[in-house]
């Protein structure tokens, strides 16, 4: 009798600790999981905000200004007043075509900042409107970002 409560025991002690380490393992494999699904280019929007970027104004206006400030210019006046008419046209009409040629280059900007799973932070530049707002969830796609 005695006998049969000691293998009785010992049974119930192995099928025991048998139990225990499956549970460990099963715990384990379940965490790893979870870490292996972290998805390291995946956040979220913190801010999104609008601006105009101002176009630059380059040759091509403070010519094109230039010859039509200099065409008008000298219809004015005669002799030396035609001269200085027709080059106070031209720097003025340069300085006008710049300020036109930027006017025309200007667009707006919508930079929208995210805060990434593990902490990093980063800005990414639209020239059209990203149609997201904060708090929505994103990731990388290419150097730019998606919806998740």
């Amino acid at each position: 009798m005695r006998k049969i409560l000691v293998t009785l025991a010992g049974g119930l002690a192995l099928s025991a600790m048998a139990s225990t380490a499956l549970a460990q393992t099963s715990g384990t494999t379940a965490n790893t999981t979870k870490a292996q699904t972290v998805c390291a280019d995946c956040g979220k929007v913190t801010a999104i905000t609008m601006a105009e970027k101002k176009g630059e104004g380059g040759a091509l206006g403070m010519v094109a200004g230039a010859v039509v400030g200099g065409v008008l210019g000298h219809q004015v006046g005669g002799g030396t007043g035609k001269t200085l008419a027709t080059v106070a046209g031209a720097a003025g009409g340069a300085y006008a075509g710049k300020k036109v040629e930027e006017k025309a280059k200007t667009e707006n900007v919508w930079t929208v900042s995210v805060r990434y799973d593990d902490g990093r932070n980063a800005s990414f530049e639209f020239t059209q409107d990203p149609n997201m707002r904060v708090g929505d969830a994103v990731k990388n796609s290419g150097k730019t970002i998606v919806r998740r």
